[in-house]
C-alpha cells in the first residue's frame, strides 16, 4: 500500500444509492494501492487520512452532532457532491460544506455551479469498478427503468406504453419522501440492482424535470453500462469522455429510438459492449480517482 489511507463516509440513515457510490470509491481506492474503508458510524476526523464524504448533505444533515463538531468534521473532509444544481439538495450541500478546504462533484455541471459560489471544486468522474458487474445472468428483459417517481417521468413512461405493453419490462419506481433504503417499495440496490441491469438489453433514462440542458446521471449510467446495457436517455450534457451514439443513445424522440432499439438486438449488443469497455477498461473509476488522491496528498501534506 502507498499513499495516505482513504476513509469514505456515508450516512447510515441516508440514501442507499449513496452507499453504493461510497463502496465504489472504497474499491477504486484499493485498486489504486491505498488502504481504504467505508464508515457509516462516525464523522470524519483530522487523523492524517483522506476523508471522502459522499452526499455531505446527508452525512452532516442527518447527524446529531453539535455545530462545533460538524465544523471540525467538515474541515477534515473532502465532500463529494452528488446532487443536481438547482435542486434543494444541491443548495443544502453548498451551505453545509463551507468549512471544507475544497470539494468534488461527480458532474461537471456541479463543479461549475460550485465554483460560481466561490468553492475550490474539482471533477470526480465516475467510472466502473469490478464489483458492479453482474454474474452472467440471462438477458431475458427488453428494458429496465430505475428512478424516483416524478410527474414528468410518470407522464413520459405512460406515453411509451404502446411500445412496452407486450415487452419484458421492469419499471422500478419509488417515491422520494425520505432517504431511500432497500425497504422502500420499488427500490433495488447493490448486487440485486446489478443483476437486474445485467438481465436487460436496454436501460432507459428519463430526466426528473424539464430543466435543460439535461443532467447526465453518471451513477445510473455507469452501473448500467458496466453491465452491458444499451443506455437510451433524453438529451444530456456533461458526459465526456463518453461519446453519444457510440456508448449510449441520446435523443429527444424517445418513442422513435426506443422502437428501433427494441427491434434491433444486435445494435443494443454493440452499444452495450462499447459502453462496458469504456467504463470498465478505458475510463474506470480508479483512473479518475488516482490523480485526485495524489493531488490531495500534495495539497494537504
Amino acid at each position: 500500500m502507498s499513499g495516505r489511507p482513504v476513509n469514505v463516509f456515508a450516512a447510515e440513515r441516508g440514501n442507499a444509492f449513496m452507499t453504493d457510490i461510497a463502496r465504489w470509491l472504497v474499491e477504486a481506492a484499493q485498486l489504486c494501492g491505498r488502504a481504504a474503508s467505508l464508515h457509516q458510524d462516525r464523522l470524519p476526523a483530522a487523523d492524517g487520512s483522506i476523508n471522502f464524504v459522499v452526499a455531505p448533505h446527508e452525512l452532516f444533515g442527518l447527524s446529531h452532532a453539535t455545530d462545533d463538531e460538524l465544523r471540525r468534521a467538515m474541515s477534515a473532509s473532502v465532500p463529494i457532491c452528488t446532487e443536481q444544481p438547482g435542486t434543494p439538495w444541491f443548495n443544502l450541500t453548498a451551505a453545509l460544506v463551507a468549512d471544507a478546504p475544497f470539494v468534488l462533484d461527480i458532474n461537471q455541471h456541479g463543479v461549475d455551479a460550485l465554483r460560481v459560489r466561490g468553492f475550490e471544486a474539482d471533477h470526480l468522474r465516475l467510472g466502473g469498478v469490478p464489483s458492479m458487474v453482474a454474474t452472467q445472468p440471462k438477458r431475458d428483459l427488453d428494458l429496465v427503468f430505475l428512478g424516483g417517481s416524478t410527474p414528468r417521468r410518470n407522464a413520459r413512461l405512460a406515453s411509451l406504453a404502446p411500445l412496452l405493453w407486450d415487452r419484458a419490462t421492469e419499471l422500478r419506481m419509488f417515491r422520494i419522501t425520505a432517504p431511500v433504503d432497500g425497504d422502500v417499495p420499488g427500490v433495488v440496490i447493490g448486487r440485486a440492482k446489478y443483476q437486474l441491469l445485467g438481465r436487460s438489453r436496454i436501460a432507459l433514462n428519463i430526466h426528473r424535470d424539464d430543466v435543460t440542458p439535461g443532467y447526465f446521471e453518471w451513477a445510473r449510467m455507469v452501473e448500467a453500462m458496466a453491465n452491458g446495457c444499451a443506455v437510451l436517455t433524453e438529451p444530456s450534457t456533461g458526459y465526456a469522455p463518453l461519446t453519444e451514439g457510440v456508448h449510449f443513445v441520446g435523443t429527444g424522440q424517445l418513442e422513435h429510438e426506443l422502437s428501433e432499439l427494441l427491434d434491433d438486438p444486435e445494435r443494443c449488443r454493440q452499444i452495450g459492449a462499447a459502453a462496458r469497455a469504456a467504463v470498465l477498461d478505458e475510463h474506470p473509476l480508479r483512473a479518475s480517482l488516482a490523480p485526485l488522491l495524489d493531488g490531495i496528498d500534495e495539497r494537504t501534506a
